[in-house]
């Protein structure tokens, strides 16, 4: 079983390192890494070209883009693995994700989308709780089912749907998800946790954006609109309670919530 991971950067001099250690530090041996930069000027360049040069696994490129969605869809192409992870360059994967995905990708072959739990981070590194996925089946029409850096997905799968949509700014990974669910692909829950995730990304800083994407997105794809409206709603207020709750450090209350631990 062949990874490729990537991950895409701009300026993310403070961070970077650490996404970078995570990755080349899994015991996979057969893994390539592909890193896309979008132009950094803070000295994240020269963090990833030393790593390459000390490392073969390393690919990396930098040039501008035309946003996340255009710089994901260049590390797909560059990718040549049977699995193909993102991981952002504030985030993590935990010791031993790589293994744990490919010997359920040995025992699942007829699964095209393996994923699991994400430990949620502040933004000094402290663990907060542990994200569980919800069913795909059950709510993919209304909201983003799974973390997204802990799921991964066969390259045959972005062969069957295609690339992130370069017109979304904050819920292209749901749009992803959404169109392989439609496309009949399979998915397989790991249950343990894969990756670290710190608060501070567009999708946290821009929700009610990101919630919007959502609703355009279900419609888009067949969705009822009164049902999108609903869930829209029902979103916004549950999602601005828990950043109310985040922001007074009552994180006691909020993993009482089924999906937090």
């Amino acid at each position: 079983m062949t990874f490729s991971i990537i991950t895409i950067t701009y300026n993310s001099v403070s961070c970077v390192k650490e996404t970078i250690a995570s990755v080349l530090s899994q015991s996979c041996p057969d893994l390539e890494y592909i890193l896309v930069d979008g132009g950094s000027t803070d000295g994240t360049v020269e963090i990833i070209s030393g790593f390459a040069a000390g490392d073969p696994r390393v690919r990396w490129i930098s040039e501008r883009d035309a946003g996340i969605s255009d710089a994901f869809n260049k590390g797909i192409a560059l990718a040549g693995g049977d699995l193909i992870g993102i991981i952002n360059s504030d985030d993590a994967y935990l010791p031993e994700t790589l293994r744990l995905v490919a010997e359920s990708a040995a025992v699942h072959p007829e699964c095209d989308v393996f994923h699991g739990d994400m430990v949620r981070l502040d933004r000094t590194g402290q663990e907060l709780f542990v994200l569980k996925p919800l069913d795909v089946e059950a709510s993919v029409w209304r909201e983003m089912p799974v973390n997204h850096p802990a799921t991964f997905v066969r390259r045959r799968a972005y062969g069957k749907v295609g690339g992130f949509d370069v017109a979304l700014r904050y819920a292209m990974d749901y749009d992803l998800v959404l169109r392989l669910h439609k496309a009949g692909c399979r998915f397989c829950y790991i249950d343990r946790p894969l990756a670290a995730m710190r608060y501070g990304g567009a999708s946290d800083a821009s929700y009610v954006r990101g919630l919007r994407e959502v609703f355009a997105v279900s419609v888009r794809e067949g969705y009822p609109r009164q049902r999108a409206l609903f869930w829209f709603l029902v979103k916004g207020f549950t999602r601005t309670a828990k950043n109310l709750l985040r922001s007074l450090g009552l994180y006691r209350l909020i993993r009482l919530h089924p999906r937090f631990r």
